[in-house]
């Protein structure tokens, strides 16, 4: 990199990225929870259509990082987050307007597409700053930033359970969909691109907009160099995913239907969607200080024990006792989620490779955009019947999991690791 082009990376702001990762995640936690309650409990669309609304955008996902970077290089990256910026008060509030199905299908598919234009460039600028910083400002870097996201997700939640308690599931819509705008200003903050740097393909780095996926992904790919989790099949950070995300999809689309099926209120949705993600990031937080064969042991558990709680769903008909499980199911779901990230997160360091990357944000695509489709007709017929692909496939897993990590053993690993 010549003089001017570190220059100009030197003089970058931060602090715009990590205010439009809080504002976005404040208000599509509110928005999101908000219509889906609107459409199911007030305008009392089917099942069916409701997981088809809901699971558009994440299919669309799938595709739209690899068109937002085909766009991002010939606009640049703040022009691309400027325009994702504006797009998203005027695709979010038109889904208020008219609620058609075949409308809000649309809408969704725009919001989609655009996503490609945030996630990625938001990570790549992080990636690219990190060139000219410290070790210590790069992992500062990347510490704010997931606490951005991840306080804005569940700050919004805990505010939409306010304002839907006060008030109702469609003015808490409208008043989110207000704090979108905050996007636009604060967009224009962003550092200018340097002539000399620009997007490259193959540093395309994907992101939900459910807060799942660990961010700090070039942060080990370039820092971190020890990979002992690569002692894991690839198929294990795989299978793992995808059952999270499978999982985490039917436990949250259910609850609003099991809700409605007791008369109680919508507003308690925003609540336990506020707990599971609270309680995952615990589950993140306590897996990422675990040992490789500890990690192994929690997250197979944890299979078994989403599993288990899904029994518990289906045979005890309290909806105080069935609240409590499904925030506790975080946990679990973080401890799956911390060790396959991980396994794949190394795997791309020790391969030097972003496939491993770009392959799990298609698995987790696939798992939050296809599962709401069919977890909706299934509920048509018994909701419940959703928990029982839990209850046999999780079982299935948990002896497929044990037997794949089989040669993951403690002595072995701390000889080869910890000496």
């Amino acid at each position: 990199m010549n003089n001017s082009s570190n220059s100009s990376l030197q003089d970058y702001q931060a602090w715009p990225i990590f205010m439009l990762a809080f504002i976005r995640l404040f208000y599509v936690s509110i928005f999101e929870r908000a219509l889906s309650n609107y459409l199911y409990f007030t305008i009392e669309i089917r099942e069916s259509t409701l997981g088809l609304i809901s699971s558009v955008g994440a299919l669309t996902y799938i595709i739209s990082p690899v068109l937002g970077q085909m766009l991002t290089k010939k606009i640049g990256m703040r022009n691309a987050l400027i325009l994702n910026s504006m797009l998203t008060p005027l695709l979010s509030g038109a889904q208020i307007l008219y609620s058609a199905p075949w409308f809000l299908i649309i809408c969704r598919i725009g919001i989609g597409l655009t996503m490609g234009l945030f996630w990625p460039n938001c990570l790549y600028l992080l990636s690219k700053w990190q060139q000219v910083s410290t070790a210590k400002k790069s992992k500062k870097n990347f510490a704010l930033f997931n606490f951005s996201w991840n306080s804005g997700f569940i700050a919004g939640l805990l505010v939409g359970f306010m304002w839907a308690f006060s008030w109702s599931d469609y003015l808490t819509m409208i008043i989110s969909w207000t704090l979108s705008f905050l996007l636009i200003p604060v967009s224009f903050f962003i550092t200018k691109d340097s002539k000399k740097s620009p997007v490259s393909e193959t540093k395309v780095i994907y992101q939900t907009e459910d807060p799942l996926s660990h961010l700090d992904i070039k942060e080990d790919l370039l820092i971190n160099s020890h990979t002992p989790m690569i002692v894991f099949p690839i198929l294990f950070s795989w299978l793992g995913i995808m059952h999270l995300a499978i999982s985490k999809s039917i436990f949250m689309f259910g609850y609003p239907i099991i809700l409605k099926a007791f008369d109680s209120p919508s507003y308690l949705t925003y609540l336990v969607q506020a707990g599971i993600q609270f309680t995952q990031l615990i589950g993140l937080t306590l897996i990422n200080s675990m040992k490789v064969y500890t990690r192994k042991i929690a997250s197979v558990l944890s299979i078994l024990g989403l599993s288990i709680m899904a029994v518990t769903i289906v045979f005890i008909g309290n909806i105080l006792y069935i609240s409590i499980v499904i925030m506790c199911v975080g946990l679990l779901l973080g401890f799956i989620h911390g060790t396959s990230m991980k396994i794949m997160l190394e795997y791309g360091t020790a391969k030097n490779s972003t496939k491993y990357s770009i392959r799990n944000e298609i698995l987790v695509g696939i798992g939050f955009g296809v599962t709401p489709i069919i977890a909706g007709y299934v509920a048509e017929v018994n909701v419940y019947y959703n928990y029982m692909y839990i209850i046999i496939v999780g079982l299935f897993l948990f002896i497929s999991l044990l037997y794949i990590s089989r040669n993951v053993k403690r002595n072995f690993i701390e000889k080869k690791f910890y000496r």
